[in-house]
């Protein structure tokens, strides 16, 4: 569209350049035979005189005007491909960065507006790198936090807990063999548990391989395991197709991996159900169980992970609602739109 508008234009101007010029020419022929002919009045002198002028020169003129047409569009063609050559290498490094590749830079070594655009996108493409980079350090130290977090409030406190049960049963065994034996039986309980949760918190560190399936294939591999680790049945359910960047289906499946981790740690469900929604707006998700509930007014914002599901979705422009009372499960529903997931090309730590 460009090409053909500039095109266009230079057209545009030779013609009304060729229109001036035949307007001026006409009156400077009218002042010049008026001061021969003065006893003639404008319109005698128009008729007499400039009109049979006219008739013999205009086959001249249009001979003069038509090669200046066509070299005037010639010139504008070339001008307007030029210049859409050098838009055109702004959009393919843009299309790169769009993708998260920003080893790609505008090359233009004009020096003119095009080529002072460049080098501003240059500059700017090198700061989002900067910052996306910053951005994916701090998720890291996110999750190590996280992790530790998690490490300290559960497995810690179970293999302390087991610990001590050894030692009662240990102190009992001469004495009560048979509340030595229970202490046994506990200690072998908690060590049990801590395993489990030794096994759900690798499975959240599992690196994430966005197959052909994207999102929805790495949801159904992940609940598969997940579900056999917990002894909680998962129902997901999705529809449309996909349209978010890897980087972005990697921090969703984050979410959910936080999510599901959250219903098995403190539900109490037998059932969760997990639905996608993909349209031309973006990605509608939601997670319902049937678990024990809670009240969320009483919870400060760091229970249940729930804080950390919260940073995940904002981060990515998406909003998060969460509805739950004692007795009757949990229900989280979030939005992420289409128009802020496709600038996001992060990866997920």
């Amino acid at each position: 569209k460009v090409r053909w508008r500039l095109t266009l234009s230079y057209l545009l101007v030779t013609l009304a350049s060729i229109f001036m010029l035949s307007w001026w020419g006409f009156v400077a022929g009218i002042i010049y035979l008026q001061r021969g002919n003065p006893s003639l009045y404008l319109t005698e002198l128009i008729v007499q005189k400039i009109l049979p002028a006219l008739s013999t020169i205009i086959p001249s003129i249009l001979i003069l005007i038509v090669p200046a047409i066509l070299v005037s569009a010639y010139f504008g063609f070339l001008t307007a491909r030029w210049i859409d050559l050098r838009l055109a290498n702004l959009r393919e490094a843009v299309q790169y960065w769009q993708r998260g590749d920003f080893s790609v830079k505008v090359s233009d070594q004009t020096a003119d507006e095009i080529s002072t655009f460049g080098q501003e996108l240059n500059t700017m493409a090198r700061d989002l790198e900067h910052l996306l980079q910053a951005r994916a350090d701090l998720a890291a130290l996110e999750e190590r936090t996280h992790l530790a977090r998690d490490l300290h409030d559960s497995v810690k406190q179970q293999i302390t807990a087991a610990s001590f049960q050894v030692g009662s049963a240990s102190a009992l065994l001469e004495q009560d063999q048979n509340a030595a034996r229970s202490s046994l039986q506990e200690a072998e309980n908690l060590i049990h548990a801590a395993h489990q949760e030794l096994n759900s918190i690798l499975l959240e560190l599992r690196p994430v391989q966005m197959k052909a399936g994207g999102l929805v294939r790495a949801l159904q591999e992940y609940t598969q395991t997940w579900q056999r680790q917990n002894d909680i049945q998962v129902v997901l359910e999705s529809q449309g197709k996909t349209k978010l960047p890897p980087g972005l289906q990697q921090e969703i499946f984050r979410f959910f991996q936080e999510a599901l981790s959250n219903v098995a740690r403190h539900s109490q469900a037998s059932e969760v159900r997990v639905g996608l929604i993909f349209d031309d707006l973006g990605l509608s998700f939601e997670i319902e169980d049937n678990g024990c509930g809670f009240d969320p007014n009483s919870m400060t914002t760091q229970g249940f992970g729930l804080k950390t599901m919260r940073e995940r979705i904002t981060r990515v422009g998406g909003s998060l609602t969460l509805t739950s009372r004692p007795g009757s499960g949990a229900r989280i529903a979030a939005q992420v739109p289409i128009t802020v997931t496709r600038r996001e090309q992060t990866n997920a730590s």
